[in-house]
């Protein structure tokens, strides 16, 4: 699995390797805590409004990936700001 116009790319081959296989592994591990979750009973709090629903699941998923970013690649920074509720 590599991003569009790799295919076929020797391993670390490219600036963006190391990026793109630390999301493959962080999105494997996600998804086995989502699975884990699907089978558990769920803790529901809102966001912004009413309409805003965020799991625990999210949460610890979110929390996930970010601690993991920021160890991985600690001078990088996400073009984005993150809002914790």
């Amino acid at each position: 699995m590599r991003p569009s116009g790799e295919a076929g790319a020797a391993p670390g081959a490219g600036p963006w390797e190391e990026c793109f296989e630390a999301a493959v592994q962080l999105a494997s591990r996600a998804g086995q805590i989502i699975r884990k979750a699907l089978t558990e009973e769920k803790h529901v709090s809102t966001k912004t409004s009413a309409a805003d629903l965020v799991t625990e699941t999210d949460h610890l998923v979110e929390n996930l990936i970010i601690s993991e970013l920021r160890k991985k690649f600690p001078s990088h920074r996400p073009p984005f700001s993150l809002v914790h509720m």
